[in-house]
């Protein structure tokens, strides 16, 4: 598998990591629990992957060349003929 086709996935994995550890960070701040140096670490880290994420799947979509989406769909075409 190419490293390109590598990133969109790897930028949803980050994006959803990411997310969930904001989620969790800020849930546990709002129910009154403080906002450690561990839970501020893991808030920010979830910022970061978030923005990575971003990145990675803005740079996929921006590199990404119509032919090769053209010759996917005719690969995805050819496998499933008999």
């Amino acid at each position: 598998m190419p490293r390109t086709r590598l990133l969109p996935v790897a930028g949803f994995v980050l994006a959803f990591v990411g997310l969930v550890l904001l989620v969790l960070e800020v849930v546990r701040t709002l129910n009154g629990s403080a906002l450690g140096a561990l839970g501020a670490v893991l808030l920010w880290v979830g910022v970061g992957f978030i923005v990575v994420a971003i990145g990675l799947l803005t740079y996929t979509l921006l590199t990404a060349s119509p032919d090769a989406a053209a010759t996917d769909a005719a690969d995805a075409d050819a496998s499933l003929q008999p």
